[in-house]
């Protein structure tokens, strides 16, 4: 039988009545919801479960690959609570060097929330993105709304911005920085899960090897419970136009929007590219592959894998050694700015 606990999101807002029905109603989901691709994107992609990661506590959370290293993954364990952690991962890929699998999960960093009066657990959220520079790693914390900051060679949070200081509602989900390549690239996005907003803003020096962020200069009101999100090229099989991927937690859908002049969505573009999620919440981009990982933050929480993506897409690709890639690697990676640049 499928193990499965309220998520930390809806508990934390629901009471009575209606913590017990939205109990019923998500043990139901999780038992029958399957991941499955839109029609118009079922003919080009495919949806595959790569399982639990070994010695990662759920639940899980945001991800992203650790600069320089195409083969480690850092994704976020016991979320929302003080206790959460960044842990780096190894990757096992196939003769493809498409990821099949995972090696034993470590402590990379501890990611707590900001200690917060009526808050009793905050810990890392959806979102996990290196600064464009590649010199520290962004997490976001859920409830406490916050941004935590991480500086290379650091196991502990640098530096903590209360996003309430900068007029974003109770509480964020994600960021991401728009990736080279895309309009708007550098600037970094900010979710608020709980009012579904999508925030535009930078990041400037403070001089102490960390950022301040502006106060965002635009919002985009959305729907279905924001979370991770990821920029996608046009040219991809089902992409016209340069994309967005967005997670939408409550609904239990990726969702895709073509982005404007500035890397923001374009609200009436909205199309479903896959459904029947339980509560998705990180994402990342395989940068050797192209494929789309995703996860989920259920006590059973598992990683998915979307195949399919032809262009490079998302996180600003690492400086991939030949050493870190071997033969197949090197081949593949050399394959992909072949394709690119057609």
């Amino acid at each position: 039988m499928t193990s499965f606990t309220v998520p930390k999101k809806l508990s934390m807002a629901a009471t009575g009545a209606v913590f017990a029905t939205l109990t019923a109603v998500c043990q139901a989901q999780a038992a029958t919801l399957k991941p499955s691709l839109a029609s118009s994107f079922s003919n080009f992609y495919s949806v595959t479960e790569l399982g639990s990661v070994p010695q990662l506590p759920p639940t899980y959370a945001g991800m992203t690959f650790k600069p320089g290293d195409p083969n480690t993954l850092l994704i976020g364990g016991l979320s929302n609570t003080f206790d959460a952690g960044i842990y780096a991962v190894n990757v096992m890929r196939g003769t493809d060097n498409r990821i099949t699998g995972f090696g034993s999960a470590s402590l990379f960093a501890n990611a707590p929330g900001i200690q917060t009066p009526g808050i009793d657990q905050a810990g890392v959220d959806a979102g996990l993105a290196y600064s464009p520079q590649n010199d520290v790693l962004f997490y976001t914390s859920y409830p406490d709304n916050s941004i935590g900051q991480i500086k290379l060679g650091s196991s502990e949070p640098d530096k903590q911005i209360n996003l309430g200081t900068l007029g974003i509602p109770v509480s964020t989900g994600a960021l991401n920085f728009v990736p080279k390549g895309f309009a708007g690239a550098g600037r970094l996005k900010i979710t608020s899960y709980t009012e579904n907003i999508f925030y535009d803003t930078t990041i400037i020096p403070d001089g102490s090897g960390t950022y301040d962020i502006a106060a965002p200069s635009k919002s985009i009101k959305l729907s279905g419970g924001l979370d991770s999100f990821n920029y996608i090229k046009a040219g991809n099989p089902g992409f016209s136009t340069d994309s967005l991927l967005l997670l939408e937690y409550d609904d239990g859908k990726i969702a895709t929007y073509a982005i404007d002049d500035n890397g923001d969505p374009i609200k009436d573009t909205r199309q479903d590219f896959v459904t029947g999620i339980t509560l998705p919440i990180g994402s990342t981009i395989d940068p050797l592959t192209n494929d789309l990982l995703f996860s989920i933050q259920t006590d059973d929480a598992k990683v998915f894998l979307v195949s399919g993506f032809t262009k490079s897409a998302s996180v600003p690709e690492p400086s991939i050694t030949v050493a870190s890639l071997g033969i197949l690697g090197l081949s593949l990676l050399l394959k992909k700015k072949v394709n690119e640049a057609r």
